[in-house]
């Protein structure tokens, strides 16, 4: 019994013995076959480079299913020139909406040049289905395609019916585009008829002499100063014990000898007939020089009606002949009288300065807030004053009195309008 046992002992351990050498023998073998695979990668290698690494298996470039030294097809894509985004053009196109915005960059929430007007004209340089690229101004600009079409001039009609005017909205006007008297030269009266909507194109201008339906907004001016000056005093604000003349004397252009009050009544007139033209509704708070209105008195007016913002139309005058711009000018947030209204007259201001900036060329100085202006604290709705220009300035008064300058400079309020309203057209 004894020898049985230790028998199957013994034949344990040769087994184990076995199993063991066989193990050691496949080992031996898969470093042997490994070493070899590694040597014969080696060799194929010496001759690329460009190959730092040597993998067993496949390689990167077999798993992708692109043979080494090929680019993927996202790779040669990207590789190749990109397509010009716009189709050179040389054409003029004429606008087909009732507003159109002619914008900075091709986006739309891009700033605004100018806005412009069913029959206006353009020059586009540049086309997609989306955007069209133009010249304004002596600048490129951007405006919707589908907003303009090209125009064709008519041959057939009659000699002596009126020719097509001709646009100014795509030709820079003489003005500042630098410091004052940098030209030397007076800006250029624009020719009769310029900028209006032709004659002769489908009946636009008997279009444009009827009546918009109105947006829904009021909007009052103010033409300031006037004839006679007053200089009785009045408080600056209610309750307020600082008296300030009521109706102080306006300034004189260095050149042409025009009045402020003069100015004024003719922008506001403007400014009345562009935004009626925009739908909107007005209330002009004086029409004539001949009144004796304070500025108190102004200001409840405006109050007492059913306007929403009121504009105070200016230019501003000093010692100092060299300066020149335009400047807007609210109340501050801390204003005793008025201040809820600092946001919404701070962000009114300043778009009309920007936008007659970008309009005219001149220098843009912002907007100043301040509490000891009677023409700001007895307002109740939001009011923006709006120097326009420095008349003691020998060549911003020579542009102030220039209609088609007059023109840009109400197109540039009429746009500030529509964006403080969120009514501006694509």
């Amino acid at each position: 019994m004894k020898e049985r046992i230790k028998g199957r002992k013994l034949l344990r351990l040769f087994l184990v013995c076995a199993l063991g050498t066989a193990l050691l023998s496949g080992c031996g073998g898969m470093n042997r076959y490994q070493t070899m695979e590694l040597e014969t990668e080696t060799e194929a290698a010496s001759g690329t480079e460009d190959m730092t690494v040597i993998t067993m298996g496949e390689t990167a470039a077999e798993e992708d299913g692109t043979e080494a030294g090929e680019s993927s097809p996202e790779e040669a894509a990207a590789a190749e020139p990109e397509t010009e985004k716009y189709q050179p053009v040389d054409e003029t196109v004429v606008v087909k909406a009732d507003l159109l915005n002619v914008r900075k960059e091709d986006r739309a929430d891009a700033r605004i040049y100018v806005q412009l007007k069913n029959g206006e004209k353009l020059r586009r340089i540049g086309y997609n289905e989306e955007w069209s690229q133009v010249e304004y101004d002596g600048k490129t600009a951007y405006v919707a395609s589908d907003l303009v079409e090209v125009w064709v001039e008519e041959t057939d009609a009659p000699e002596a019916e009126p020719q097509t005017a001709k646009d100014s909205s795509a030709e820079p006007q003489a003005g500042p585009e630098g410091a004052p008297g940098s030209s030397g030269e007076d800006p250029q009266p624009a020719a009769d008829g310029a900028g209006a909507v032709p004659a002769d194109a489908s009946g636009r201008a008997a279009e444009a002499q009827a009546e918009v339906p109105w947006n829904g907004h009021t909007v009052a001016i103010d033409a300031g100063h006037q004839a006679k000056p007053n200089a009785e005093k009045e408080p600056i604000g209610p309750g307020s014990e600082t008296m300030k003349a009521k109706m102080p004397q306006g300034g004189v252009g260095a050149v042409s000898g025009v009045k402020e009050y003069e100015l004024t009544l003719t922008l506001a007139k403007k400014l009345e007939k562009e935004l009626k033209a925009r739908g909107y509704h007005t209330v002009m708070i004086r029409t004539g020089h001949d009144v004796n209105l304070s500025n108190s008195q102004r200001s409840a007016m405006a109050n007492d009606s059913e306007a929403e913002i009121f504009i105070r139309l200016h230019a501003n005058s000093m010692e100092n002949s060299s300066v020149y711009g335009a400047l807007g000018m609210c109340m501050t947030a801390q204003n005793p009288y008025n201040a809820e209204l600092h946001d919404q007259s701070y962000r009114l201001a300043k778009s009309i300065i920007d936008n007659i900036c970008a309009q005219t060329g001149t220098k843009n100085r912002g907007v100043q807030e301040v509490d000891n202006s009677g023409e700001i604290n007895w307002s109740q709705i939001p009011v923006a004053v709006v120097e326009t220009g420095f008349l003691s300035n020998p060549d911003e008064d020579r542009w102030l009195q220039d209609e088609s300058y007059q023109d840009k400079l109400v197109a540039g309020i009429a746009a500030a309008v529509d964006s403080y309203f969120g009514g501006a057209a694509e």
